[in-house]
């Protein structure tokens, strides 16, 4: 079952997030907390916090617990 556009992608593992609010998070991580590749997020998707991206945070402290890759 397809959920739809993607709230945020990363252009590198291709990993895909629906949820607005997990897209804000990776909004303030910066980075896919997966490989580490490069976000996309969608244009319609929530805005961006009008901060830069906390750089050395663990990703778990944003996003909650994630499976990892397989």
């Amino acid at each position: 079952m397809r959920q739809g556009r993607p709230a945020a992608r990363c252009t590198a593992c291709e990993f895909e997030w629906h949820s607005p609010a997990m897209a804000d998070g990776l909004r303030v991580i910066g980075s896919c907390p997966r490989c580490g590749g490069e976000l996309e997020f969608a244009a319609d998707g929530p805005m961006a916090i009008d901060e830069e991206p906390i750089r050395d945070v663990n990703p778990s402290r944003v996003l909650g617990l994630t499976k990892p890759p397989r």
